[in-house]
């Protein structure tokens, strides 16, 4: 018999069910924002949002079939290494994904073909270990993500792009919580990198959608 879920495990799950949903609507709007004006970051946001999302579904399933979070679930060895990989490789692949899309519009054709072959490299060591590597290479990459966003910033400082800036700065910061959550094993600090996650999430969805409704331009 499952015992019942800690609070802050059943939290978890609601949080990472809405950023699942969240996410997935993000990556619905991006898609249909990048037809109208085919852009490289909105294109990577709608590919790699649409990766988190499944990858957070996979997340809160893993959790409310073990009845722990992800952290809870490495102290106990009771997280299967399948579920595991699945989540962490499809956020691996997602940021990876976005921070390409983001270094295509930073550099444009002047972009190093060794960029993308780095960027994949950190993704390889971040499977290799897909517990704490992984999410060292994810905050890594979402740190090139935010740099590159500021570079592009710089050069048209709009409403709607310090939106989206804000909204990865949130999630760069929500996986340094996440990153120290598993060092230490700390229940309490992976769900507020969730709630930050969160956050993170709900800014990129406001972009799209404003950036729909004002159009191209």
């Amino acid at each position: 018999m499952i015992s019942p879920m800690p609070y802050s495990a059943l939290v978890t799950f609601f949080l990472n069910l809405l950023s699942a949903f969240v996410a997935l609507l993000t990556s619905y709007y991006a898609y249909k924002v990048n037809r109208l004006v085919s852009n490289s970051v909105l294109r990577a946001i709608s590919i790699g949002f649409m990766l988190l999302g499944l990858g957070l579904l996979v997340d809160a399933g893993t959790s409310i079939v073990s009845g722990r979070t992800l952290v809870e679930s490495f102290s106990d060895k009771v997280l299967t290494l399948f579920a595991s990989a699945t989540y962490l490789t499809l956020q691996m692949i997602a940021y990876l994904v976005i921070a390409v899309g983001y270094a295509r519009a930073a550099y444009g054709g002047r972009m190093r073909p060794a960029m993308p072959v780095a960027l994949a490299g950190s993704a390889l060591v971040g499977l290799y270990s897909y517990s704490v590597l992984s999410y060292f290479v994810a905050f890594v990459l979402l740190a090139f993500v935010v740099f590159q966003g500021m570079l592009l910033r710089s050069g048209e400082k709009s409403r709607m792009s310090g939106m989206v800036l804000l909204g990865f700065i949130l999630i760069l910061v929500a996986h340094f919580i996440l990153l120290v959550s598993v060092l230490l094993l700390g229940a309490d600090l992976f769900l507020i990198g969730t709630m930050v996650q969160f956050l993170g999430f709900l800014s990129l969805l406001v972009f799209v959608i404003g950036s729909e409704v004002v159009g191209p331009g």
